[in-house]
């Protein structure tokens, strides 16, 4: 009996933290997203990039590899 009170409990504020914490990711991702939307030199390519497919994303990382390193060679 206690031990079900507790296991049920347990699993509650796992479900309440879960929903914290999908709440505060969503809403930094918006407040991500209008930051490089406001940025005039920005790249639209990264919004909602987490909705992007594993490729994409990987095709994203590659790129702003290369820029990375061009970078570093100017300087």
């Amino acid at each position: 009996m206690i031990g079900e009170l507790i296991l049920g409990i347990t699993f509650l504020s796992l479900f309440i933290i879960q929903k914290t914490f999908n709440q505060v990711f969503a809403s930094l991702h918006l407040k991500l997203n209008e930051l490089v939307f406001s940025h005039e030199t920005a790249k639209n390519s990264v919004m909602n990039a987490e909705n992007k497919t594993e490729r994409e994303i990987i095709e994203l990382q590659k790129e702003y590899n290369e820029l990375a390193e061009k970078i570093k060679e100017e300087e």
